[in-house]
């Protein structure tokens, strides 16, 4: 890695981006009337009259990944240094766009919306469908990217947290669409979208630590005298 002021600001950014979403999704959840963790999906929040609020949360976190992918793209260099910008950027975007274009009202919230997913699906809400996969798909290919770069670099702690998140996230958030039950199938899925945002984070702020510019050592001028 090279070191670059401009580039470590962005990554800065990147590191904020996934407590950002997790943080205030999580607040709002507990916070919005009717919302339940166990039954509604983070995209829900974006629901309603306070629905602008998650909206500017997918907005902001998408724009710092974005920004947090191009600081990496200016310092990485070595296994990875291509893809990992470019799937995070990937990813990035999708949420930008998965805030613009929401769910249809569906799984009784807002409150008065009609238990179920609904008999019809608007075109804003299939285009949020498509790009939830295709971000996580993004997000899944960057925890093995890597997982193969800290590999080679001799960092297994970090090597298997990436392969271990990459497809642990996938699977929990897949948990709506395999669960037998309706009752409470999108529990998994906050922790699925937790982890994958958190690690990507993670590493965003890892890269940051190692392009920060070494301080000299502090010395006494002016020795004691014994």
């Amino acid at each position: 890695m090279v070191d670059d002021k401009q580039a470590r600001g962005a990554l800065a950014a990147g590191a904020v981006a996934g407590p950002l979403f997790v943080g205030s999704s999580v607040v709002q959840g507990l916070l919005r009337p009717g919302f339940s963790f166990t039954q509604h999906p983070p995209s829900a929040l974006a629901l309603g009259a306070a629905g602008w609020v998650q909206t500017v949360t997918f907005v902001v976190a998408g724009c710092l990944f974005v920004r947090g992918a191009w600081g990496l793209r200016r310092v990485m260099t070595g296994p990875g240094a291509r893809w990992a910008p470019r799937l995070i950027a990937v990813f990035g975007a999708a949420l930008v766009a998965g805030g613009v274009f929401r769910m249809d009202p569906a799984f009784g919230f807002p409150p008065g919306t009609p238990p179920g997913a609904g008999d019809s699906v608007s075109w804003h809400a299939a285009v949020h469908g498509v790009l939830f996969p295709l971000g996580f798909a993004a997000l899944v290919a960057v925890a093995f990217v890597m997982a193969h770069r800290f590999r080679r670099q001799g960092r297994r702690g970090w090597q298997w947290s990436g392969i271990g998140t990459g497809p642990l996230a996938l699977a929990l958030c897949l948990w709506p669409n395999l669960a037998a039950r309706p009752d409470g199938r999108f529990l998994p899925m906050w922790f699925g979208v937790a982890a994958a945002f958190l690690w990507t984070s993670a590493v965003i702020a890892d890269a940051r630590r190692q392009v920060m510019p070494t301080r000299p050592a502090v010395t006494d001028a002016h020795p004691r005298r014994i």
